[in-house]
């Protein structure tokens, strides 16, 4: 056994720790919001079995549900072992992209026979840019961990036919299940076992295919099979399949032009961002789609008819394809995205290492010479990374004609005002106006246009506010974050209001309002949150209590929330005995001291009275 079979997991782990291992600390990012954060699912181990059986579990938001049962799982062992401490959702990442390329290592090694070539792909992966998103966003978690499981099968499919062991069979069979339970993407396993018998067991003759097909691949079709009849049950797949976001055409033209744009960011990853500059391509004619297709067609038949290690090339590009085919016959909001090629990187990491060495030290000298300079990027893709604000700044700078990436920007200047920096206002209004022009009538420009209005609002331009909210719910009137501000629109002006009768009146606006948001969205935090806000305007203390209650259940990490929470029990304190009213205080004190914990700067003005009144005594 030589050094690279002995030592190689060693050098990969090694390497992932030093590229990765200072972004541990590195914040939550967009969907992390709704998925881990505001997700009440995942806070008690008790909801495991549930997670098999109701795709809803998968986010506070029922209407983003994805049957992904182990990622969910993954996510409770986290919150159990360390709530919302961001550093344990990284490491699992790290570790899971680490254990990915050691496998690579062992599956190059299992197609080569050459451990030195193995250990190359496995520092190539470890190494390459494109993992930086999979490791620093937590939320793409499914794609590393399915790449965990599919990695598994196919190199113990590998292993258990070459070898001849049909036992081995079951142990493949274990892994895909999991693979499945990760993320839907690995259903294309069945087609990646085929292809290798196909190239490698049968010899490019189907005859020999299909002799074996029933004992060497049955099993896993019918794997699939039942997978896909869980997603018919559980009532995924018609909820996918009911709300496309294009036209099919639009679909497979727009992808087809992907397939030039991927091969780029593999060869040449120097200007990866969270959101690319890529649009939809209405129409089969145009030069970006005949060109790509063009492209795969001839590289096809260029392979087909070469001679020397046709068959490895070959599946290493038929496993790419099949990798990405999934996400190209399912219409996603995202058009590209820099973690769907988190598979086809495994096989591009093969391939390159197999190309690169040869039988002297020079072999070596350009591997180390690339996985330096791919390390190198990878730690400068973690720096931007680090929070929303220089994530999205970097998006917009390399994309600046893309509406999320200008609404996201926006999000990370308005919390950034919201924790104390109110210069950020103008610039916030300034990003959502942004997205509100690139993506007129659309879902991006809606969510724009009613953050714009909150902004105004914060800015006193009431007027202003009202006239962006009111245009987002003619746009959508079932639009929930529009109604909730309009909601506290209502709120503010009832404070204002001198006249009684005119207040209360008011105050029932903004209590309807809130309730249809509620109808719309159930676990919706912020308007749980002005439920109770309300109550207490009304003086109904005990319903304000149960809706703080709620929206805490939900968000239990939302300073404003537990600011909220505080003022409530500082007002309760006013209405209580002597005797009781220092365990009110003292619990007034707690909330105002978790809220400014989690960074919400307005809730020291209320620790300070509740202090001065804690000494002043009974």
């Amino acid at each position: 056994m030589n050094l690279a079979e002995r030592y190689g997991w060693v050098l990969i782990l090694a390497l992932c720790a030093l590229i990765y291992g200072g972004a541990m600390g590195n914040s939550f990012h967009y969907d992390d919001e709704h998925s881990i954060l505001q997700n009440p699912h995942i806070r008690q181990l008790s909801s495991i079995p549930d997670f098999f059986s109701d795709p809803a579990q998968f986010s506070v938001d029922a209407e983003k549900g994805m049957y992904r049962p182990l990622l969910l799982v993954s996510y409770a062992l986290n919150f159990a072992l360390g709530g919302f401490s961001v550093t344990g959702y990284h490491l699992v990442n790290l570790l899971l992209h680490a254990l990915n390329a050691c496998l690579v290592r062992w599956l190059a090694l299992r197609l080569s026979g050459d451990a030195r070539v193995g250990l190359a792909a496995g520092l190539l992966f470890a190494a390459h840019p494109l993992a930086a998103e999979p490791v620093n966003y937590v939320s793409s978690r499914s794609d590393s961990l399915a790449a965990l499981f599919v990695l598994l099968s196919l190199g113990l499919f590998v292993r258990a036919e070459q070898e001849q062991q049909p036992r081995q069979r079951t142990w493949v069979r274990l892994s895909m299940v999991l693979a499945l339970l990760s993320k839907e993407t690995a259903a294309v396993l069945p087609a990646l076992f085929l292809l290798y018998d196909y190239l490698f067991l049968s010899r490019q003759r189907w005859q020999g295919v299909w002799q074996h097909f029933w004992r060497r691949h049955g099993p896993y079709w019918g794997l699939v099979a039942g997978y896909v009849l869980v997603l018919v049950i559980n009532g995924f797949l018609g909820r996918s399949l009911g709300k496309p976001v294009r036209e099919m055409g639009d679909q497979l033209a727009t992808q087809l032009k992907a397939l030039a744009y991927y091969p780029y960011l593999l060869l040449m990853p120097a200007r990866l961002n969270v959101e690319h500059q890529f649009f939809v391509q209405q129409g089969w004619m145009a030069l970006q789609v005949l060109l790509p297709l063009g492209l795969v067609l001839s590289g096809l038949w260029v392979l087909w008819r070469r001679r020397r290690q046709r068959e490895q090339t070959l599946f290493l590009a038929g496993w790419a394809l099949l990798a990405l085919l999934p996400v190209m016959l399912m219409p996603l909001n995202v058009l590209v995205n820099e973690r769907r090629l988190y598979l086809p990187c495994a096989a591009f990491c093969i391939g390159l290492a197999w190309l690169l060495w040869v039988p002297r030290a020079r072999g070596w000298v350009l591997v180390g010479a690339l996985v330096v300079v791919a390390g190198l990027g990878s730690w400068r893709r973690s720096q931007v990374w680090a929070d929303e604000l220089s994530l999205w700044r970097d998006a917009v700078h390399k994309a600046p004609l893309m509406p999320r990436a200008h609404l996201y920007l926006g999000n990370a200047h308005k919390d950034a005002a919201l924790k104390g920096n109110s210069d950020r206002w103008p610039e916030a209004a300034r990003h959502y106006r942004l997205a509100a022009e690139l993506d007129p009538g659309g879902d991006l420009g809606l969510r724009g246009l009613n953050n714009q209005g909150s902004v105004l609002f914060v800015l006193d331009d009431y007027a202003g506010a009202e006239q962006a909210w009111r245009g987002a719910l003619e746009q959508n009137p079932r639009f929930e974050d529009a109604l909730v501000n309009l909601g506290s629109l209502y709120l503010t002006m009832a404070r204002s209001q001198a006249d009684l009768t005119r207040r209360q009146a008011l105050l029932g606006q903004a209590l309807d309002t809130y309730r249809r948001a509620l109808e719309i969205r159930p676990n919706h935090p912020e308007a749980h949150s002005n439920v109770g806000v309300t109550y207490q305007e009304l003086g109904q203390y005990e319903e304000a209590r149960d809706a703080y209650a709620r929206a805490l259940r939900i968000a239990p990490n939302d300073g404003q929330v537990l600011k909220n929470m505080g003022s409530l029990f500082a007002a309760l304190a006013q209405q209580v005995a002597p005797a009781q009213r220092r365990s009110y205080l003292l619990q007034a004190r707690e909330y105002y001291a978790s809220a400014l914990s989690f960074g919400y700067r307005p809730a020291a003005e209320g620790l300070e009275e509740v202090e001065r009144r804690l000494r002043a005594g009974p």
